[in-house]
């Protein structure tokens, strides 16, 4: 199990997989995006995009590998290279078969 160890409130798995996320933009136009999942927690994922997201938004996502999908908010982003990095609070926690499932397809488990 890789988990990154840091002062979270709960421990993040490292997961990687597709995801996909949808969102408003500022002129309040649908916009979407494939994403992918970097790691995953109780309350929240990490996951990286190449559109920018902006701190605040709510968003709707889909972690289809593991049977995650709802509604969370941007928390943080940060820029890598092409790509953004974005945590997310997820509205209800993740069930824990899903956090099962993330363990299951770590790539340190496979």
């Amino acid at each position: 199990m890789s988990v990154k160890s840091d002062n979270r409130r709960h421990q993040r798995i490292r997961y990687l997989g597709p995801a996909r996320i949808s969102w408003d933009d500022e002129c309040g136009l649908a916009s979407y995006a494939d994403a992918k999942c970097l790691d995953v927690s109780q309350e929240g994922l990490c996951i990286e995009v190449a559109d920018t997201v902006p701190v605040r938004s709510l968003l709707s996502l889909r972690v289809e590998r593991i049977k995650v999908g709802g509604s969370a908010t941007v928390k943080y982003v940060a820029r890598r290279g092409r790509k953004c990095v974005l945590d997310l609070n997820l509205s209800q926690p993740l069930p824990k078969n899903s956090l099962g499932l993330a363990l299951h397809f770590s790539p340190d488990c496979n």
